[in-house]
């Protein structure tokens, strides 16, 4: 056995909670599943967490791309660049 001390931001921490709060009822259909679900309901127990609020900066982040669309979007006219 490995014992592991993890450091998870609140925001990612409510996203756990989540998933197993929208899926109560979820059956894993490989081991791999089973272990992936085991590690994340160990991460959110409640008695293994250590310490709330230990401070430092939130770890969430988003990003933003603008997307610059044609004035002409007819596919007859004009000069259309696929890109795949």
């Amino acid at each position: 056995m490995k014992r592991i001390e993890l450091l998870i931001g609140d925001y990612e921490y409510e996203k756990i909670q989540e998933i197993f709060d929208k899926e109560p009822d979820f059956q894993p259909v490989s081991e791999t599943d089973n272990i992936i679900i085991k590690a994340l309901q160990t991460i959110i127990s409640p008695k293994n967490l250590m310490e709330e609020d230990v401070g430092g900066p939130e770890t969430i982040e988003h990003t933003f791309k603008k997307v610059s669309e044609p004035e002409n979007k007819s596919l007859e006219e004009g000069n259309i660049e696929y890109k795949i």
